[in-house]
């Protein structure tokens, strides 16, 4: 490489790194400890299963009466079925009071416990999560602080991806920027876990800054839509609205009626939300996945809730798994991908390492910055 261009390099690589690093200190801290909240979670909340029976689940009408008999105040928000060892779950929301939630036996109604969760009840991981999206700052501000320092994360990655990519490739050079050295100076240690373990994680890193850019900026999420569908517009994800009849003609038992209808449909399927109506031309919105703890492999569904009739909504998110296009398929999976969960437990761990990873990152840089400015006598280990 010429040493003008390296020297740009450099330049742009340090000034990046230190407008971004505490920020990306903050975002892969927080992504690190927030990968294995669902199994966490599973672990701290026995009362989200229940011993297997050979005996049909009790159906929607059912639970809404047995839960609706504990939590008499609120009008409930939505009821999960999941597999043969998961509670039934009912969900009530209020925004001054937050969240009641009655978790039922599918076999016998028995309820197993209710909860309530206030919005001033601290939860580790919702704080992790709002330190993750918005520093813990008003969403106006914190949310374009993170985008930026992500766009800027992205220059530091490529410029030292760049800068400590063998140019010679012998097996001197390949094991000198592909391994740490165990003996030699602390200063050398760091050296090598900034620089050989940057090159390790740096193109997922990537994955993980390109994937949250499209959160972060909607004329971003617009383009790389566009790209991928072939000059596609990129939809809002919109519900569509109930029609209410002239009469009142609800049918009887339409929870029901539709729970028979989908679990005739999908056998295989491991969750069924049913998002409830809140109003009187809001429709029944039924997530349907089809493997458990996945987002993207999921139906997003529409009914009406008078008439039960299939209603079409809008964008990447709305409708049937299988039957969206390639570009569809791919905006879904954005969030398995930036954590991980596409590729089950093991993308998870992968995701966990990389994030813990990238957090080191900005330390170990700004130590080195500091030793080869600063005092420090032996220059050597800087030249590559």
């Amino acid at each position: 490489m010429n040493h003008t261009i390296r020297k740009t390099f450099i330049r742009i690589h340090l000034l990046t790194a230190l407008l971004c690093g505490a920020v990306i200190f903050v975002v892969c801290i927080t992504g690190c400890l927030y990968v294995f909240k669902d199994e966490i979670t599973d672990l701290s909340r026995p009362r989200k299963f229940v011993t297997p029976q050979d005996k049909p689940f009790i159906l929607p009408e059912k639970v809404l009466d047995i839960a609706n008999n504990k939590v008499t105040d609120l009008a409930p928000w939505a009821i999960t079925y999941g597999e043969k060892n998961d509670a039934i779950l009912v969900d009530y929301f209020d925004r001054e009071k937050g969240m009641f939630s009655a978790y039922i036996n599918p076999y016998d109604g028995e309820v197993i416990k209710t909860t309530h969760t206030s919005f001033e009840e601290f939860d580790f991981f919702r704080f992790i999560l709002t330190g993750h999206r918005t520093l813990w700052l008003p969403r106006e501000i914190g949310k374009p602080i993170i985008g930026y320092s992500v766009v800027l994360f992205t220059l530091t990655l490529i410029t030292g991806y760049i800068l400590w990519f063998p140019r010679r490739w012998n097996k001197k050079t390949i094991k000198r920027s592909y391994l740490i050295k165990r003996s030699g100076s602390f200063a050398r240690f760091l050296f090598d876990l900034h620089t050989v373990l940057g090159k390790h994680v740096s193109l997922i890193l990537l994955v993980l800054c390109l994937t949250g850019l499209i959160w972060s900026f909607p004329g971003f999420s617009k383009v790389i839509y566009s790209l991928t569908s072939g000059g596609e517009e990129l939809k809002p994800y919109t519900l569509p609205n109930s029609q209410i009849p002239q009469e009142e003609s609800m049918q009887k038992n339409t929870l029901n009626t539709l729970y028979h209808q989908l679990k005739a449909e999908e056998p295989t399927a491991t969750t069924f939300y049913f998002a409830l109506p809140q109003s009187e031309e809001g429709v029944i919105r039924v997530s349907v996945v089809h493997k458990r703890g996945s987002y993207y492999q999921t139906d997003n569904l529409f009914f009406d809730r008078y008439t039960l009739a299939s209603l079409e909504g809008s964008g990447p998110y709305a409708g049937k798994y299988k039957e969206a296009s390639k570009a569809d398929k791919l905006r879904r999976m954005n969030l398995e991908i930036h954590d991980g969960r596409i590729l089950g437990l093991f993308g998870k761990i992968i995701m966990f390492f990389v994030s813990l990873t990238g957090a080191s990152l900005p330390v170990t840089g700004v130590y080195i910055w500091y030793k080869k400015d600063g005092k420090y006598k032996d220059k050597s280990i800087f030249a590559t």
